[in-house]
């Protein structure tokens, strides 16, 4: 799940570990609480709080004025596919006429073949 939830989770995750990491920026706000509320209800994992970024690649939202700036945009993954997701950032160069930044996410997939099993019988 990914997108602008209008949530700002900051860098404490006291009783969220499993949830989101240290790595946050801003002050959590009302919506914040609400998602990190909905992503532990749902098995989920904030990974943009997790990767240890500069500041200016946390950052996904600045206002008119260029002075404000925080971090609104969140990736979300299954806590069974955290491992697949490398990194996260924004790419603050990017020509696309919004006051959001690009979100950019590396992922890693690992897929198995499945292997049909032949059955062998033995004779006695």
């Amino acid at each position: 799940m990914m997108g602008d939830v209008k949530a700002k989770i900051g860098p404490n995750n006291e009783g969220v570990e499993h949830v989101m990491g240290r790595h946050g920026f801003g002050n959590m706000n009302e919506n914040g609480e609400l998602f990190s509320e909905l992503c532990a209800s749902h098995d989920l994992t904030i990974k943009g709080a997790v990767f240890p970024h500069k500041t200016c690649h946390k950052t996904t939202w600045v206002s008119p004025d260029n002075i404000t700036e925080n971090q609104t945009d969140h990736i979300a993954i299954s806590r069974r596919f955290r491992r697949s997701l490398l990194d996260v950032k924004n790419k603050r160069g990017a020509d696309i006429g919004s006051d959001h930044h690009l979100m950019i996410a590396n992922f890693r997939f690992k897929i198995l073949a499945t292997r049909k099993k032949i059955e062998t019988r033995r004779k006695k």
